[in-house]
């Protein structure tokens, strides 16, 4: 796995039952916190990040995310989670499930956005958030945030969302369909 530079991860021991009826027998979650959480836990912005991005924002982003920018540090504690599937530090089919000591592989189970979300949600409950001022993402990234606004309405209190959408079109689908076939 590709670690990028000061990443921590949650480890959720406890099995993780996806959507589509998979399971993980453990969960590892890769992420990046930056500024600080203040005394009333209402300074959280979360940035979901898109389908090949890590949980460094303040690399990849640059303008946005970072000291002098839009999401501050200094004024904001600002999460990123690394997504399910990805070979930055979160579990993916690299892993090696632990009740079969080999790499998932081609047997890694088939996961949903709903399924990263929730992912989050643990790692959410982890920090301790109960509340988060702004929802961040783009493309994959807005998809989640989305996700994670539907699942906890009450959780999160606003949304900054770029090139993303509530529905699939046709043709969007036929896309990533093909995408899918080229990765397997």
């Amino acid at each position: 796995m590709i670690y990028p530079e000061n990443v921590q991860i949650y480890q959720h021991k406890e099995g993780f039952t996806l959507e589509q009826g998979g399971h993980l027998a453990a969960l590892d979650i890769a992420y990046h916190t930056f500024g600080t959480l203040n005394t009333k836990k209402n300074n959280v912005i979360w940035v979901f990040h898109a389908l090949t991005a890590n949980s460094d924002p303040s690399d990849w982003w640059k303008g946005v995310v970072g000291t002098n920018s839009l999401v501050n540090p200094e004024e904001h504690f600002i999460v990123c989670a690394n997504v399910l599937g990805s070979f930055y530090g979160t579990t993916n089919p690299r892993s090696i499930d632990p009740e079969t000591g080999v790499a998932y592989g081609i047997d890694f189970p088939v996961f949903t956005v709903r399924d990263v979300v929730e992912g989050h949600h643990l790692l959410r409950q982890h920090l301790g958030i109960s509340e988060i001022m702004l929802g961040l993402g783009g493309s994959f990234g807005g998809h989640q945030a989305l996700e994670f606004a539907l699942t906890m309405p009450n959780v999160v209190k606003s949304l900054v969302l770029l090139a993303t959408s509530a529905r699939e079109t046709a043709w969007s689908i036929a896309i990533h369909e093909a995408q899918r076939m080229a990765i397997e």
